[in-house]
């Protein structure tokens, strides 16, 4: 099957405003609080009645996207279409618990045949919705599914830090599965493997730093981040990048990472090593390091577009 076939010629994008805002973040509300319901019922009731209530939060969320796309809401029906997406993976998932298949039989003592069917099935449901509702954001269950199952390989070998490199794979696949998506003409779809691959692929690089060399490194691959984001015109790259800076320049004021979120930490706790106006100033400079890439890349940018 070729990419053309494979997603749709044009996505329907939402134009942001305080309505589509209200859509997504209460669409994305009502899916953490179904999640919880399901998972309080499972508890209560048993792995027989988590299938039920599943499948029928997949049905009644079918149901809104298609009366959606009736009325002409072609975003909500998008956004609503990804929930039946997720709920279905959460009815697989319960289905093969209750018939013993998720948990039938290990690998290497790790990895889970069980967890394939239902990470092939999660990928075949989003592509399949994708298909019908060409909403992008359907793309993500799909890309987190694939990311998960290629990860679960590195539970196969026993070698140290297997995981991590087999998360560094994820990661290069998903961005060059982006690419490809980018240079097919479909460039709406690529944003998310683009987003969860250059994320995978930076934790795994901060997962197996040590040491002031390694996170030199990191550095290094945060200002290459930055120039990816410019090269391929993904602003997400630049938001990696950005953090990876800030959190080499913490890792060289604390003696570890404890830049958790938060973008001007005035109180970073006891472990500093540097006097609070040290603090200060290298983050000072950390921003001024990031001002001036964005100067420089937006000059770069506005010099090749003339």
């Amino acid at each position: 099957m070729t990419l053309e076939r494979l997603l749709p010629s044009e996505a329907i994008l939402p134009r942001w405003s305080s309505g589509s805002f209200l859509v997504y973040f209460g669409a994305f509300v009502m899916l953490n609080a179904t999640g919880g319901l399901l998972g309080i019922l499972g508890a209560d009731h048993g792995e027989a009645a988590l299938v039920g209530y599943s499948a029928l939060a997949a049905t009644l969320a079918l149901g809104l996207a298609l009366a959606l796309e009736q009325a002409g809401r072609a975003v909500a029906a998008g956004v609503f279409a990804t929930l039946t997406v997720v709920f279905f993976a959460v009815f697989v998932g319960a289905l093969e618990s209750l018939l013993g298949i998720l948990d039938a039989g290990t690998i290497n003592g790790d990895y889970d045949l069980g967890t394939l069917p239902l990470e092939i099935l999660t990928i075949a449901a989003a592509l399949v919705a994708l298909r019908r509702f060409r909403a992008p954001l359907l793309l993500l269950p799909a890309v987190v599914a694939l990311a998960i199952a290629i990860g679960d390989l590195g539970s196969l070998f026993s070698w140290q830090h297997a995981e991590e490199a087999f998360t560094l794979l994820v990661g290069a696949v998903l961005i060059a599965a982006g690419v490809v998506v980018d240079r097919a003409g479909r460039r709406p779809f690529a944003f998310w493997p683009h987003l969860v691959g250059g994320a995978a692929f930076g934790g795994a690089a901060v997962s197996l730093v040590s040491g002031d060399a390694g996170w030199i490194l990191v550095g290094v691959l945060s200002l290459g981040y930055v120039a990816v984001a410019y090269a391929l015109g993904r602003s997400s790259y630049a938001v990696l990048g950005a953090l990876g800076i800030l959190a080499t320049t913490t890792y060289f004021i604390q003696d570890a990472l404890s830049y958790v979120g938060v973008f001007v930490p005035f109180d970073i706790g006891g472990d500093s090593i540097r006097d609070p106006w040290q603090v200060a100033l290298y983050y000072v400079a950390a921003g001024l390091v990031l001002v001036a890439l964005g100067l420089v890349g937006e000059r770069v940018t506005r010099s090749s577009d003339e």
